[in-house]
């Protein structure tokens, strides 16, 4: 999978060259005046940082590469998943100035890929004896005590490994690759059933967001559809109502390209976003987020692009109501707002740069985040550990 291929490439590197930060401040920073401590930063505050040696407490691992959020609606309390080279490590933020580590989940016995949670579950793509999708009840974190290691609850074999998306609106769970598989859900969350695996044509995806469809193409409306950027530089949509019959429903390019990384749908599912990941290192562009209309969903139209201040890549894209937050390697967490987005227009308000004496394109820095529901943005570094930012907005 070329995603973890490089984000391995970018870990086994950062044991040449040390933090410039080995001081980082831990605890609480405001953004006052452009900064906040030493990170540059505007209407971002820091609540805390977690190192990387913290999480790790092994020299072996290579770097926080991914985070995904978890929060217990029954009690409101937060966490943040954050995925090292091997192992999962748990940290509860629901005081965000004070974060705990519960443990971590996952063993070196197999690489940890992708992962995605769906209700109180975390499902996660390993190499163990072969693909499998790892299944873990999350809820036994919450009387978890002193630091402790969580073994999977249930694992299933998969024909493939691959990228992995879950539609929280479905239930479906889908594992990406050359191919695609689809598994259900809904019938035992710890016993996934698989429904089809399906070839939909040249283009793999990188990634996939799959959603009930409530767009502007009135032909697809509360149609299971996903969105993803494509290898040979392209933007994929698929129609997955009928698992029966799945169907590609447009492959569109666009110029310049280079490898497509991410994509985020606005709320009203009328508008994409598109990170491109090497299109700032090759011709050396600042960071360039593409921007499309989807009033057809079998030809989508890439109708402008929005340029960034900085040289960064751009590795993670969320939207949550009308902003849309970034994970752009060396140049951190950029915060856009969208609500002049049908005009072409969209403008940053917000940013905290986890890579301060970096901006250019390489892989240090923020890789991936998550919007938690009481608004703190977790952010994994790769060099640097978990950040956990408050936007004032």
């Amino acid at each position: 999978m070329r995603k973890h291929q490089l984000l391995l490439f970018a870990a086994v590197s950062i044991l040449a060259l040390p933090s410039v930060l080995a001081a980082q401040p831990r605890g609480s920073l405001r953004c006052e005046g452009g900064s906040a401590g030493p990170y540059p930063c505007r209407a971002v505050d820091q609540a805390s940082f977690v190192p990387l040696n913290d999480l790790s407490g092994s020299p072996l691992e290579r770097g926080a590469r991914a985070v995904l959020g978890w929060h217990h609606e029954a009690s409101g309390r937060e966490f943040a998943l954050v995925s090292l080279s091997t192992r999962t490590v748990i940290v509860e933020v629901t005081d965000p100035e004070s974060p705990r580590q519960i443990g971590d989940y996952g063993s070196e016995e197999g690489g940890l890929g992708a992962m995605a949670t769906f209700g109180d579950h975390l499902y996660a793509v390993v190499n163990r004896d072969g693909p499998k999708l790892d299944v873990f009840d999350l809820t036994r974190l919450l009387g978890a005590g002193p630091p402790a290691h969580f073994p999977a609850d249930a694992s299933v074999d998969l024909p493939f490994p691959g990228g992995l998306s879950i539609n929280p609106e479905t239930g479906y769970a889908y594992v990406f690759s050359n191919s695609v598989v689809a598994l259900d859900l809904n019938p035992d969350p710890e016993d996934p059933e698989q429904v089809f695996v399906w070839d939909p044509g040249p283009a793999q995806p990188h990634n996939l967001e799959c959603v009930l469809y409530h767009g502007s193409d009135s032909r697809f409306l509360g149609h299971e559809i996903c969105f993803g950027a494509a290898s040979r530089r392209s933007l994929v949509i698929y129609d997955v109502t009928d698992k029966a019959n799945p169907v590609a429903l447009s492959r569109t390019f666009y110029r310049p390209f280079n490898v497509p990384w991410d994509t985020a749908l606005t709320a009203d599912h009328r508008f994409l976003l598109l990170a491109d990941a090497f299109d700032e290192h090759s011709p050396g562009y600042n960071t360039r987020t593409f921007l499309w209309n989807l009033s057809s969903l079998t030809a989508p139209v890439n109708f402008t692009r929005y340029d960034g201040p900085t040289r960064a890549r751009d590795l993670d894209l969320e939207v949550r109501g009308r902003y849309a937050y970034l994970a752009n390697a060396t140049a951190g967490l950029r915060i856009l707002d969208l609500r002049q987005i049908a005009r072409g227009r969209v403008r940053e308000v917000g940013s905290f740069d986890v890579e301060p004496t970096l901006n250019n394109a390489n892989w240090f820095g923020a890789h991936s985040l998550d919007v938690l529901p009481s608004g703190i943005v977790i952010v994994a570094s790769l060099r640097q550990g978990l950040f956990m930012l408050r936007p004032r907005l």
